[in-house]
């Protein structure tokens, strides 16, 4: 059995030009990528567990569609 180190990542508000309501985000990163990296606010209680290697190379993490599926051996 695998073990892998995790990361808590979260939703954020995307602030688009001309409009004062943030949009959600497409994918989920680290609070600290969205707070250091990307400058916007982390939207609390979107938090989920992830495994470190489920992020990509700028820290973000997008679910992989599955449906009904099981997710791959790694």
């Amino acid at each position: 059995m695998k073990t892998f180190d995790h990361v808590t990542v979260f939703y954020f508000g995307v602030h688009e030009s001309g409009s004062d309501v943030p949009v959600v985000s497409p994918f989920k990163a680290t609070r600290e990528t969205i707070v250091n990296t990307l400058k916007c606010e982390v939207l609390e209680g979107t938090s989920e567990e992830v495994p470190r290697d489920a992020l990509d190379g700028k820290g973000r993490f997008r679910r992989v569609a599955t449906g009904w599926g099981e997710l791959p051996e790694q």
